[in-house]
C-alpha cells in the first residue's frame, strides 16, 4: 500500500501535545530529536493525502503556531516481498527463527519458531525483538518462569510462542490491532502451539481476558516508548508480587522516559540490553 510522510520541526516542550492531538488522525506518529539540539522533529504517516489545513487546526489546538508540514507521497511498495528477501534465518540466544522458505540446517537443542514476514510486526529481525528474546532466554536459564504470562503488543505473536514452545508455558498475547491477533493466530498453529498461545484483541490493561487472567507473573510489552510509559501504573497493577517485566520498542535515549514511572511504581530494574540504538529493560516487582 501506498502511504503518506507528514513532517514538522516543533518546540520539544510542544512535542508530546503535537503527537497525542494527531494520532486519532494519522496512522502512525513518532517524535525523534528529543534529546538533541534544536527543535523534534514529528513523523507521522497517513494512508490518504492529509490535508494541510486541516492538520494544521488540530496542531493548532495543541499549541503549535508554526509553519505547515513537509508533505511526501510515499509510493506502493510490496513489504512483504522486500522483507522476506531481507529475512535470513536468526539465532538469538536459545531461540533460531527462520521463515517457511528455509530449507537449511537448525542448530541443534534450538528452539526453532518459523514465522514470517507478515503485516503484523515482529520476525525476530528488529533490535527490540532481539532484546526481549535475549532477556527471556537469560530469565529462562535461572529457573521457572512465573505464571500466568502476558505478551502485550504481540505482534506477529513471536515472543509469546518463544515462551511457549521453551518452556511449555501457556501465554496469553494481546494487541490492540486484530490483524496481530490474526497473524499471532496463524502462527501459533504453524508452530504446533495452538493449545499454548491464546490470542485476543486488548486495548490495554483493562480488556476483560487481561483483568480476567492476572495478575501476572512475567509481562512482556515490546510497543513503543510514550505508551510503556503511560501504562506503567496499569501494568504494576496487573503484576504479581515477584514478578518481571521485559519492555522494549524504546530507543536508547528514551530509557529515562519509560523507566522512571515504573520505578515509582516500586518496580526495581534488573537488566538492560543494548543493541543498535535501542533498549529492552528487565524489572521485577520488589513486592513480595
Amino acid at each position: 500500500m501506498s502511504l503518506w510522510k507528514v513532517e514538522w520541526a516543533v518546540p520539544k516542550a510542544l512535542a508530546d501535545a503535537i503527537a497525542d492531538a494527531l494520532e486519532p488522525h494519522m496512522a502512525s506518529v513518532g517524535i525523534f530529536g528529543i534529546d538533541g539540539d534544536g527543535p523534534a522533529r514529528i513523523e507521522a504517516l497517513a494512508a490518504t493525502e492529509p490535508d494541510p489545513a486541516h492538520l494544521m487546526r488540530i496542531l493548532a489546538q495543541a499549541g503549535y503556531q508554526g509553519p505547515p508540514p513537509h508533505i511526501v507521497w510515499l509510493p506502493e511498495i510490496d513489504w512483504l516481498a522486500q522483507n522476506r528477501q531481507n529475512f535470513p534465518p536468526l539465532a538469538v540466544g536459545r531461540f533460531f527463527i527462520h521463515d517457511s522458505q528455509h530449507d537449511g540446517q537448525q542448530p541443534q537443542n534450538a528452539v526453532t519458531l518459523c514465522i514470517d514476514a507478515a503485516t503484523a510486526f515482529g520476525t525476530g529481525a528488529h533490535a527490540t525483538t532481539q532484546g526481549c528474546l535475549v532477556l527471556l532466554d537469560a530469565l529462562m536459564r535461572r529457573g521457572p518462569l512465573l505464571q500466568p504470562i502476558l505478551d502485550l503488543g504481540c505482534g506477529t505473536g513471536i515472543l509469546a510462542l518463544a515462551i511457549a514452545k521453551a518452556r511449555r508455558n501457556t501465554v496469553l498475547a494481546a494487541d490492540i490491532d486484530p490483524e496481530a491477533v490474526r497473524m499471532t493466530r496463524l502462527n501459533a498453529r504453524r508452530n504446533g502451539l495452538k493449545t499454548w498461545v491464546r490470542a485476543v484483541r486488548a486495548d490495554g490493561y483493562l480488556a476483560p481476558a487481561i483483568r480476567q487472567a492476572g495478575p501476572f507473573g512475567l509481562i512482556v510489552a515490546n510497543i513503543l516508548a510514550r505508551p510503556l510509559a503511560q501504562l506503567a501504573p496499569a501494568l504494576a497493577r496487573n503484576l504479581a508480587p515477584g514478578g518481571k517485566v521485559i519492555l522494549s520498542g524504546l530507543l536508547a535515549n528514551q530509557e529515562r522516559q519509560v523507566l522512571a514511572p515504573h520505578l515509582a511504581q516500586g518496580l526495581a530494574l534488573r537488566r538492560r540490553y543494548h543493541r543498535d540504538g535501542w533498549l529492552a529493560l528487565l524489572l521485577e516487582n520488589r513486592r513480595k
